[in-house]
């Protein structure tokens, strides 16, 4: 590949407010790597942003308030469908109003495109921003589509806001035919849907991880530290798992598997099972800076039983810090993490949404963890090179 001389940058994250989800150590891993590379980063971050987001990247607070933050807080249908005119318009006003007097950017990178954010982007795209030398990179973690569980085939949701985005992106095609608007999304699947469905260019680009230490140890005698880390969402299987967990302790008595365990945003009542065993450690809290790469450094074995209806399509980071990091895991099969996996990592497969099929798969993993920690470390330099900035930047930023 060509080498790409330096670019200024300008990464735009409404989401960037505190440590919900992995957005400041995912923009963290850019302004680093980036800056490595010699290329200069400007971060605009949520108005209402945490002193360690605003000081440690460094990030101006200057967007509107995170529409992340409220896509689950129960709110009335007339209420969520104001949302994306008015948080589009005010995304419209804040980014506008901050570029004026700005030098170009060379690439403004946009890591989390909804809808909300779309109808904002169209209209800077379309105004301001026609007569820069800029390129854009939209970026596409989720999308309103849908992939059938056994074909794989991709279809828009039924609901009007997608419709509101398929319209919007394609209003976007003359700038995306000219390259000054680049469409990405972080698995291969996403960009295969997307650009299936749209009929418009939509790359494929890594979601970069740096590691943060040089792989797990053999299994140690006290037993293999099982873990599961984030958010303990329906999506990623934690009912699944709190039941997998007891049934495999009762089922295997003498196993010296240890589970840490971390509950943020689930339900208590759902952990009560685990709760008081020896064998078992809750983390009923966010890790404070630097604490989850203590923990991952004392883990084994990653347990991602994640739900094939939420990650047929979507990256899971923890996957990428496994793969990177050399940790075996267990996973869903016919997921995003099971594909990349499959060439990148080490893991033993269980069935969607199966509790049986998860105690063996743990059973499995407990009994074949050598053979599944050398397969893994193995493959980690593949894995360092693919999710790396440089890889990312190579991919998005040639023309």
């Amino acid at each position: 590949m060509a080498i790409i001389s330096a670019l200024r940058w300008l990464i735009v994250e409404d989401a960037l407010r505190d440590r919900t989800g992995h957005w400041f150590e995912y923009v963290r891993t850019f302004t680093q790597a980036l800056a490595g590379l010699g290329d200069p980063v400007t971060v605009l971050a949520e108005s209402t942003a945490q002193p360690f987001i605003v000081e440690g990247l460094p990030a101006q607070p200057v967007l509107p308030a995170s529409i992340w933050h409220r896509m689950s807080d129960g709110a009335p249908a007339l209420t969520r469908y104001w949302r994306v005119p008015s948080h589009g318009w005010q995304t419209y006003q804040r980014v506008a109003h901050w570029l004026k007097g700005q030098p170009d950017q060379n690439v403004i990178f946009v890591p989390t495109v909804l809808v909300h954010h779309l109808l904002g982007w169209v209209a800077l795209l379309k105004g301001p921003l026609a007569g820069k030398r800029s390129r854009a990179i939209l970026f596409f973690p989720s999308a309103p589509i849908t992939a059938e569980p056994t074909t794989g085939a991709a279809a828009w949701d039924a609901a009007a806001s997608a419709r509101l985005f398929r319209q919007l992106l394609r209003l976007l095609k003359p700038e995306i035919q000219a390259g000054r608007v680049v469409l990405a999304a972080e698995t291969e699947q996403m960009s295969t849907a997307l650009a299936q469905l749209t009929g418009l260019q939509v790359r494929y680009a890594p979601h970069p991880v740096e590691p943060v230490f040089s792989g797990p140890s053999s299994a140690p005698e006290g037993g293999l530290v099982m873990a599961s880390y984030g958010g303990a969402r329906h999506e990623k299987g934690v009912d699944v798992l709190i039941t997998a967990v007891d049934r495999y302790l009762a089922r295997y008595p003498g196993s010296r598997a240890r589970f840490v365990l971390q509950n943020i945003g689930g339900q208590a009542a759902d952990w009560r099972v685990l709760e008081g065993r020896p064998q078992v450690t809750l983390i009923n809290r966010y890790f404070e800076e630097g604490e989850y790469a203590t923990y991952l450094r004392a883990t084994q074995l990653l347990l991602l039983p994640y739900r094939r209806s939420s990650y047929g399509l979507r990256v899971s980071r923890v996957a990428v810090e496994a793969m990177v990091n050399g940790v075996p895991m267990v996973i869903t099969s016919g997921t995003t993490l099971a594909s990349q996996a499959g060439q990148l990592g080490a893991a033993v497969f269980s069935r969607d949404g199966d509790v049986e099929s998860l105690v063996e798969a743990i059973h499995q993993a407990d009994v074949q963890y050598e053979s599944l920690r050398q397969l893994a470390l193995s493959r980690m330099p593949l894995a360092r090179d693919h999710f790396s900035v440089r890889n990312f930047r190579q991919l998005l930023c040639q023309p």
